[in-house]
């Protein structure tokens, strides 16, 4: 499924429930295959790609939903190693450097777009994350 096909149906992220033990969903608007472990620069070429994508989703979801905040999430990362950071978030800052993020006052929720690239160990996706627990 494309990502336009993905972001055609957004919106019921927003009040959609959340799975068993989980306080948030994760909607997989793309993902690359077979870039596990394989040549350095063919990887960041199609990370380049991602991020591309990312960003016109990032419009596609401003037109709904509002400007978004841009928040790094290194600090989120380092804090990991010495206190609990809740999930999401803490997922996130493993996978992710950025993410575009957006509060759905309306449902108490909160919406994270970005390219999870920073594992070569795992194919790169573009994830958007609905969570109703507040950003650390």
């Amino acid at each position: 499924m494309s990502p336009d096909q993905h972001l055609a149906g957004i919106d019921l992220l927003g009040t959609q429930a959340f799975p068993a033990q989980q306080r948030y969903i994760t909607a997989e608007l793309a993902t690359s295959t077979g870039l596990v472990a394989k040549d350095p620069a063919e990887r960041i070429t199609a990370a380049e790609r991602f991020h591309d994508d990312k960003e016109d989703a990032a419009h596609v979801l401003t037109e709904s939903w509002g400007e978004p905040e841009r928040i790094g999430l290194q600090t989120i990362r380092l804090r990991t190693a010495t206190e609990e950071i809740p999930e999401p978030w803490a997922r996130l800052s493993l996978t992710m450097g950025d993410v575009y993020l957006w509060e759905l006052t309306e449902h108490g929720r909160w919406a994270a777009l970005g390219v999870a690239d920073l594992d070569p160990d795992d194919e790169i996706q573009l994830l958007l994350v609905v969570t109703d627990t507040d950003p650390p």
